[in-house]
């Protein structure tokens, strides 16, 4: 189960979560608003994959694909009377002697007269020739031409980016570092047109016993607004809860196991976004 619950939102859209994390999820997802929007948003672009627009090859793979045909054996044609004689005892009859190696490009006399080999099938696969061949080669030229667009296809998509990596991509996102004695850090970035805040920690020291670090966000009012728990890892991204479009700053305290609905210490960092 994942420790930050908005990281859940992808997995919900494609209905990809265990019944435990829905329920945890769907509770809330009623109370979140950038959840909500997350996931219709990744709803409304699962729907439009479908239309997305064909990525065309490099002009070089027609060339590669055309000169390597040229390098292909083609088989020779069919020339002559061709009769198989199978190694069949039931075919000769009780006592006769059956070969059992395939004679080509030779009669047998009296074919017709022994039973089993007259109008017995070619068991060969048919070899093309004349106009037929180069059919055959136009269609392996289109399956491999296709082929090569498909792949090229397959391998040039990007992958889908997650919440924070599209904050820290953002045109408009703004960074403030707070450092801490012994090397640690943590740096906001804030996307107005995202809604979205993230915080990236580096070494980052546990909290005391029976203490999580909460993360808030301040609007214009001053007032700070709950943005979730930190889980207890050095080095992390942790996307804020809320909308953080107006928000003027963001913070971190230290707080009781479960966190509070209002700081109940000093921020140990605290960052402006003005």
């Amino acid at each position: 189960m994942s420790d930050d619950i908005h990281a859940l939102s992808g997995a919900y859209a494609v209905d990809a979560l265990d019944d435990v994390e829905r329920a945890r999820f769907e509770r809330h997802l009623a109370n979140c608003e950038a959840c909500r929007a997350e996931v219709d948003s990744l709803a409304a672009a699962g729907a439009e994959l479908s239309a997305m627009t064909v990525t065309p090859p490099p002009p070089s793979l027609r060339d590669a694909v055309l000169r390597d045909i040229k390098t292909v054996r083609p088989l020779p044609p069919v020339s002559g009377d061709v009769t198989t004689v199978a190694g069949d005892p039931g075919d000769a009859g009780p006592g006769a002697e059956v070969p059992g190696a395939e004679v080509v490009g030779a009669e047998v006399p009296g074919a017709d007269s022994v039973p089993g080999l007259a109008n017995r099938p070619d068991r060969r696969a048919p070899r093309w020739s004349g106009p037929w061949r180069g059919l055959v080669a136009a269609a392996a030229a289109a399956v491999l031409l296709i082929g090569g667009v498909t792949v090229y296809r397959a391998t040039t998509q990007e992958p889908r980016r997650t919440v924070a990596e599209q904050v820290l991509a953002a045109h408009d996102a703004t960074r403030v570092t707070k450092d801490f004695p012994g090397g640690a850090n943590a740096m906001f970035v804030r996307s107005p047109s995202l809604h979205k805040a993230v915080v990236v920690t580096s070494r980052m020291p546990s909290p005391p016993s029976g203490k999580v670090y909460q993360l808030w966000l301040q609007d214009r009012s001053g007032k700070l607004t709950s943005a979730g728990l930190m889980p207890d890892r050095a080095d992390q991204v942790v996307v804020l809860d809320g909308d953080a479009a107006g928000a003027t700053g963001a913070g971190i305290t230290v707080e009781p196991a479960g966190g509070s609905a209002q700081p109940t210490s000093q921020p140990i960092a605290f960052v402006s976004f003005a």
